[in-house]
């Protein structure tokens, strides 16, 4: 359907459109909306399945028939399709319509990098680095506090959508249920401050046995600046729209699933 004005007034510039014109495309609007998935969704569907997986690895452990010596066949062949899972995810994301958020707009233009927030990000990366080579537990602590109180904030000003954060928060740390049920017994001290950064524990124990060569209880201050740089990643690209959102949770279940498990294994070495 053309969209041809029914009237013209060539001294004033205004273009007058007829109500039939107008209800059309208030019905077109209305069937694109309709037509469009919204975000309620998917973001309790993620909390739910990051609770029930972090709750019940435990017993799937026991299930499989794994010991300490011996990894069952089925843990790899699960991972596998987990991974799997999560790349078809990925594929199919471009082709599902979802709803874009209700401030979309306004918050992708809060995320447009200028030359005082390179300025900025740099500034903040050489004080990191100088404190890691001081004070690295200590560092790491500050920086997770810092991205959680800019979460607080973003989150009371409005400034974050807020399902999608939480959702953020729950992939991250809901596959991790289980220390809530039964603890983390027999692991040393060293191991315990890295409750703080569950999120990392995974990239933490790849980086800390292929590139940096040190044991994962000397690096609890890495766990936690990668939890903190998880977090602070996810609240910059969940700004960027629902697709691109929905995308990283899966990504960071996926770690945090595989961190979860891996945490199981040991404590029960």
């Amino acid at each position: 359907m053309g969209w041809k004005p029914i009237r013209h007034f060539p001294a004033t510039g205004k273009v007058h459109f007829s109500s039939r014109q107008f209800r059309c495309a208030g019905l077109s609007v209305g069937m694109t909306t309709q037509n469009q998935l919204p975000t309620t969704y998917i973001a309790p569907l993620l909390m739910a399945t990051s609770l029930l997986v972090g709750w019940f690895i435990p017993d799937f452990y026991d299930w499989s028939g794994a010991d300490q010596s011996r990894p069952a066949p089925v843990i790899g062949w699960t991972a596998l399709g987990m991974l799997v899972t999560s790349i078809g995810v990925w594929i199919a994301l471009p082709w599902i319509p979802f709803r874009p958020h209700p401030r979309q707009d306004d918050q992708i233009a809060l995320t447009r990098f200028t030359l005082r927030t390179l300025a900025g990000i740099t500034a903040v990366a050489a004080v990191v680095s100088a404190g890691i080579m001081t004070f690295p537990l200590l560092t790491g602590y500050t920086v997770w506090g810092l991205v959680w109180v800019f979460a607080v904030w973003g989150w009371t000003r409005d400034r974050l959508p807020r399902l999608p954060a939480v959702a953020l928060l729950a992939c991250m740390h809901f596959p991790f249920a289980w220390v809530i049920r039964g603890g983390l017994p027999g692991i040393g001290d060293g191991l315990a401050t890295l409750v703080a950064g569950l999120p990392g524990f995974f990239v933490t124990l790849f980086a800390g046995r292929f590139l940096i060569g040190q044991h994962i209880q000397e690096l609890a201050w890495l766990s936690i600046l990668i939890s903190a740089s998880e977090l602070a990643v996810g609240l910059w690209i969940i700004r960027l729209g629902p697709k691109r959102g929905i995308a990283y949770c899966v990504l960071v279940l996926l770690i945090s699933v595989y961190g979860s498990f891996t945490l199981n294994m040991l404590v029960r070495i």
